[in-house]
């Protein structure tokens, strides 16, 4: 799989949960991948937001995550966090997170189905 296959491909990537208290009285927990967590650390304070593990994972595609946090956020604040570089430094932050052992999403549903197939094949000799 060549660079441009991983950019237009769906990823699953672990996410955090993210607890931010906005004020004295509001607190707001948000499941987001874990480099939004700079962007939250940003407008909040480092002191305002709390970062737990979670074992689930989400779905993202690289190429449009840094449009997706422009978005959200706004895009002097993503700049601001991941620099004016047009989202390069994000898709290597991205990038790095697929290679932890990350599979694109139609690869991990056809290396699903792959694993029944024997399964299924070996129980058929036994009968």
């Amino acid at each position: 799989m060549n660079h441009k296959e991983l950019i237009h491909s769906d990823f699953q990537i672990k996410e955090v949960e993210a607890v931010v208290r906005r004020d004295a009285f509001t607190t707001i927990h948000v499941y987001v991948p874990p480099y939004e967590t700079n962007i939250l650390r940003n407008l909040f304070g480092r002191e305002n937001v709390t970062v737990f593990e979670r074992p689930s994972k989400t779905t993202i595609t690289p190429e449009q995550e840094y449009d997706r946090l422009c978005a959200k956020y706004g895009h002097e604040v993503v700049a601001k966090v991941f620099g004016e570089d047009d989202g390069d430094r994000l898709m290597e932050i991205v990038e790095g997170l697929m290679k932890e052992g990350q599979l694109p999403a139609q690869e991990k549903a056809l290396e699903g189905t792959l694993e029944q197939e024997p399964s299924e094949a070996k129980g058929a000799k036994k009968r």
